[in-house]
């Protein structure tokens, strides 16, 4: 693998922000329809269409105050799944039906803090979780999740805090806060094989926006200043875009990048 920075993305007229009455932070965009997902922090899903947003349901909290919702992923139909994470005793995976209702996969522990979910377009959703002790997150894993017959297995493990997933092919890449690194997982029949990206800050969400690459969004707290990037699968990188903001979930048509901004009540949108 190899690893640049390229050139800076100079944001100008082409960047516009979507302000939704939330504070957003997982995003899924159907690309179907056009229609963008937003997970909000406070436990609603909207969806943004033509510039304006409805709620489609609101998530329970389950006894979580603050941070409810994590990723969400959008499936072939229309169908929705949220991440909660759930804070040690709360963590789940929602289901939520075209017309709104709510239900909660089974058979995942509530011990678990989850945040990213995607799904492979078949019959899959790929999910992070990790715990949560006095040191810090660890035991991070990466579990797929049959939606056919409900059976869970892990894909990854020894992951430190895995926040993002995305599936391009038979590649999941990983976002690692704790390792400030990208996993880079082949899946096949023998288990994953798995390269590390060094990012050199703190990665957060990323989105698969093409064939052989994504994008992601990645923090430096020290300086208050959020990145976008681009990742392709022979490990180079390209920033596109800095700001002084605290970017979480992205999300991709393919032509554009998706990418809100916490507690801003916007997410910003602009071209790749």
């Amino acid at each position: 693998m190899r690893s640049s920075l390229a050139r800076v993305y100079s944001p100008s007229d082409d960047l516009h922000a979507i302000e939704v009455p939330a504070d957003p932070n997982g995003l899924a965009c159907d690309a179907g329809d056009g229609t963008l997902y937003v997970a909000d922090g406070a436990g609603a899903v909207l969806a943004v269409e033509r510039g304006c947003s409805r709620r489609v349901a609101t998530i329970a909290t389950a006894g979580c105050t603050t941070n409810e919702l994590g990723g969400i992923a959008v499936a072939p139909g229309g169908t929705l799944y949220v991440a909660r994470l759930g804070h040690g005793h709360a963590g789940a995976i929602l289901r939520i039906t075209r017309r709104g209702a709510v239900t909660e996969l089974p058979g995942l522990s509530p011990d678990v803090w989850r945040l990213g979910v995607v799904h492979d377009g078949e019959r899959a959703l790929y999910t992070t979780q990790y715990d949560k002790t006095a040191a810090g997150p660890c035991d991070g894993a990466v579990i797929r999740i049959d939606l056919s017959t409900g059976e869970v297995e892990p894909v990854v493990e020894g992951l430190g805090k895995p926040v993002g997933v995305a599936k391009l092919g038979a590649t999941l890449l990983v976002t690692d806060a704790r390792r400030r690194a990208v996993i880079c997982a082949e899946l096949s029949h023998r288990g994953a094989r798995c390269t590390e990206i060094p990012l050199g800050e703190r990665p957060d969400s990323i989105a698969a926006c093409g064939f052989d690459s994504a994008v992601l969004t990645s923090y430096r707290p020290d300086a208050g200043v959020g990145s976008v990037h681009r990742l392709w699968l022979d490990g180079t990188i390209e920033t596109l875009v800095t700001g002084p903001w605290e970017p979480r979930g992205v999300a991709s048509d393919g032509d554009r990048a998706f990418v809100s901004v916490r507690r801003g009540g916007r997410v910003l949108v602009f071209p790749l």
